[in-house]
C-alpha cells in the first residue's frame, strides 16, 4: 500500500520530466545551411579548348621508358660556401668591432649602408639575369 501512495505520488512527476525532454528536444534552433540548397556553381567556361590534331591517334612508342632524372638548373647562379663564409666573416668583423668600441657608430653606419646598397644592386643584377 505504501509502495502504491509513493508510485502516485512519483509517477506525475516523472511523467512531467519526461514530456519536458520531448519538449525541449523539439526546439532545437534552425541551422542556417538547412535553408539553403547545395547545389554547384554555375561552370564558367575560360577558354575554348584545343581542336583534336588532324590525323589517326596512335601510340608513339619512342622505344624508352620515361625519365624524370634530369639534373635541373637553377635560375642563378647560387652562392658558394668560400663566398658565404668571407661575407660571415666580414659581417662578424664589423659586428665585433662595433660592440668593442673600435669602429664609431658612423664608421659602422656607413658600411652598412654599403654592404645593404651592394646586396641592392646584386639583387637587381640577378632579377635581370633571371629575366634574360
Amino acid at each position: 500500500m505504501e509502495k502504491s501512495r509513493f508510485l502516485a505520488a512519483v509517477m506525475p512527476r516523472l511523467s512531467a520530466i519526461g514530456a519536458l525532454t520531448i519538449l525541449v528536444a523539439g526546439c532545437n534552433s534552425f541551422a542556417l545551411d538547412d535553408g539553403i540548397p547545395n547545389t554547384a556553381p554555375a561552370a564558367t567556361v575560360v577558354s575554348d579548348a584545343p581542336p583534336p590534331p588532324q590525323g589517326p591517334l596512335a601510340k608513339r612508342d619512342s622505344g624508352t621508358y620515361p625519365t624524370f632524372d634530369q639534373t635541373l638548373k637553377a635560375a642563378n647562379v647560387q652562392i658558394g660556401d668560400e663566398e658565404a663564409a668571407g661575407s660571415e666573416a666580414t659581417l662578424s668583423a664589423l659586428a665585433a668591432a662595433r660592440a668593442n668600441g673600435t669602429v664609431t657608430e658612423a664608421e659602422y653606419q656607413r658600411r652598412l649602408a654599403e654592404l645593404r646598397r651592394l646586396a641592392a644592386e646584386h639583387a637587381r643584377e640577378a632579377e635581370a639575369a633571371i629575366a634574360n
